[in-house]
């Protein structure tokens, strides 16, 4: 038998009822003097079914969206997570991101992704920063 929540509307003290699926869900109190003070209190279940996603896996970065209905952005935050997994299982660095990367600068005789070029930057202004160089954009 499942535990139902119900709420005392005057006290705000919360009781956990055990009751059958196909009993009328309502509480009244334990001698049925308290009618309409308590009400149910509605939770989401607490289920995961992707909780285990294989950072590398093409496969399951795949099988974890799927029936989600994500959008792109989300989609963009999932592989984000995926990426920050991996490097933090290889000292800080995403294999997959680097292997990217150098694929890019194959194709483009040598430069630089525009996201290497913002961390390249980045870097700059912390460096410059720390030589007492005030940057400012």
């Amino acid at each position: 038998m499942p535990l139902y929540l119900y709420e005392n509307k005057e006290t705000g003290e919360v009781l956990e009822v055990l009751q059958g699926m196909n009993d009328t869900h309502e509480y009244q109190g334990e001698d049925n003097s308290e009618k309409g003070l308590w009400r149910r209190v509605y939770v989401n279940p607490n289920m995961s079914t992707d909780t285990k996603l294989d950072p590398f896996s093409e496969s399951s970065f795949r099988a974890s969206t799927v029936g989600k209905n994500d959008t792109y952005g989300q989609l963009f935050e999932r592989s984000a997570e995926a990426s920050e997994m991996r490097a933090s299982k290889n000292g800080g660095k995403d294999p997959v991101k680097e292997k990217y990367y150098e694929e890019y600068k194959k194709k483009t005789n040598g430069k630089l992704h525009p996201e290497e070029q913002k961390d390249k930057f980045k870097k700059a202004v912390e460096k410059a920063n720390k030589a007492g160089i005030n940057v400012e954009l």
